[in-house]
């Protein structure tokens, strides 16, 4: 199937005259309603980009590394996505300008057109019921309430997609079978999420969460506990488990092990160091367990990096 270009469609480097070595920007796939994309900075990056977008779009958009944020001139309010944050967003339409900052950015996402998205139509979950309803009104509509945290088997596919390794009909089916399965992931976890009781927090205990949070960034290699946590940041296990789930989206030790994981990735892509050196600096006896976690995780070998 040729691929389509779309007319709206442009590359950053070519617009903005940003040089390779701080950006690789790469359309994985572009066909007629959908552009797959990924974007790397490769050094310390601070860019601003203005866009006007006519056309209604739903956009799956996940930031890896980096903060992104955008700001409609219609509200002049500045939305932002965390790293290891996505979104499931429909757009009626925008204009404003996008931002990316941070000592690396990488970003991936998906943006579908009328009538492409609506094939993803699906009422199952009372999520996906009132977003489309938002959607057929011609309102913007989010999936969450807010930025939700990438887990495990969305970052899984996600590399699946940038490792395809069809061509032609096969690559298109494929890539459209994987954004399916993405688009979903995403809706059930924002379904579980709305689920969760909520637990009011207090503002000083928000600041012991965030406390939390970086004591664990900074104790990767310690073998943490929660008690140790809690009594570090004064706050008992039950406030410390179930607040941080709520203002983080996952667990004191899924942060932990996502921490580890891209520490691991960075020793890898960065370094000299081997697969061993890092497992052991991480606190595994054996690497083979580690590559197992590292697989799990990101869904490739480390040795593929």
């Amino acid at each position: 199937m040729e691929e389509i270009v779309a007319p709206s469609s442009f590359s950053l480097k070519d617009n903005y005259l940003i040089s390779a070595d701080e950006l690789s920007e790469n359309i994985l796939f572009r066909s007629a309603g959908i552009e797959i994309f990924s974007l790397k900075g490769l050094k310390e990056l601070e860019l601003t980009i203005s866009d006007c977008q006519e056309e209604p779009s739903l956009n799956m958009y996940f930031s890896l590394q980096g903060i992104s944020s955008a700001k409609p001139i219609s509200s002049g309010q500045e939305y932002h996505v965390e790293p290891n944050r996505h979104i499931l967003g429909y757009m009626p339409n925008f204009e404003g300008d996008y931002s990316l900052r941070g000592n690396r950015v990488e970003t991936f996402g998906i943006c579908m057109q009328e009538p492409y998205f609506e094939r993803l139509i699906a009422t199952d979950l009372p999520c996906l019921e009132r977003f489309w309803n938002e959607v057929h009104a011609g309102r913007e509509a989010d999936i969450s309430r807010g930025p939700m945290p990438i887990t495990h088997q969305q970052h899984t596919v996600i590399n699946e997609i940038l490792a395809c390794p069809y061509v032609g009909q096969m690559r298109r089916l494929y890539l459209e079978s994987k954004v399916t399965e993405l688009f979903f992931l995403q809706a059930q976890q924002a379904e579980s999420m709305s689920e969760q009781p909520f637990l009011f927090i207090k503002p000083a205990d928000i600041e012991r969460l965030h406390a939390a949070k970086l004591f664990v960034q900074q104790h990767i290699f310690d073998p943490l506990t929660l008690k140790q946590i809690a009594r570090e940041i004064g706050l008992n296990d039950f406030k410390l488990k179930k607040g941080f789930k709520q203002l983080f989206g996952c667990t004191v030790f899924d942060y932990l092990m996502q921490c580890r994981m891209e520490y691991a990735r960075q020793i890898l892509l960065d370094t000299h160091s081997t697969i061993a050196e890092v497992a052991y600096t991480l606190g595994y006896a054996d690497p083979y367990n580690f590559t197992k976690a590292f697989k799990r995780y990101f869904g490739y070998l480390p040795s593929q990096l």
